[in-house]
């Protein structure tokens, strides 16, 4: 048996805690998104985040990471712009998170026509993302409870989640690489 995928990501990549020391300062706003996919695996948006956005700017995003980097977006419903996303953020939208309460959800694949569940999100507690003892138990509790597990940290330091990865990795987890077909 196989070790469940389990990702580490921030909720959006402009509010790390540490942004302001984080991203050089004569870094543009536009570069940001790029700078943090080369020292991260993924990101998750929520709907307000991402829905707003000309799907263009959707689409240069795509661009802007690299091949391995993947988004994972909150569901807004079939009719709420999921299919131009599907479309601009293509082989980098990893899945959607739809939240069944304030902490855990579903992962769902990123199509647009159907529903294929493929794992759970669960938003980090507060106290675990500077308790790493006791972040490796509640990880371990919870990453086999489905194939894949997105664990969102809601503004982290840089270095936070640079060691909740390393940890991710310590437990032998991989990184969720593609949802089913």
């Amino acid at each position: 048996m196989s070790a469940p995928a389990v990702t580490i990501a921030a909720a959006g990549w402009q509010d790390l805690a540490d942004a302001a020391a984080y991203y050089p300062d004569d870094l543009p706003d536009d570069w940001r998104l790029g700078y943090f996919a080369n020292e991260h695996p993924a990101v998750y948006l929520p709907a307000d985040l991402w829905q707003p956005v000309p799907v263009a700017v959707l689409r240069s995003w795509h661009g802007d990471v690299n091949a391995a980097f993947r988004f994972f977006l909150e569901w807004p419903g079939p009719a709420a712009g999921s299919s131009d996303a599907v479309a601009a953020l293509g082989d980098r939208l990893a899945g959607w998170v739809e939240w069944h309460s304030a902490s855990s959800g579903a992962l769902i694949a990123p199509a647009v026509d159907q529903t294929v569940v493929f794992g759970q999100a669960l938003r980090c507690p507060a106290e675990l993302a500077r308790d790493l003892r006791a972040a490796a138990r509640w990880l371990r509790e919870r990453a086999t409870a489905a194939s894949a597990t997105l664990v969102i940290l809601s503004a982290p330091t840089s270095t936070q989640l640079a060691q909740w990865r390393q940890l991710q990795q310590l437990l032998g987890y991989v990184d969720i690489a593609s949802p089913p077909a």
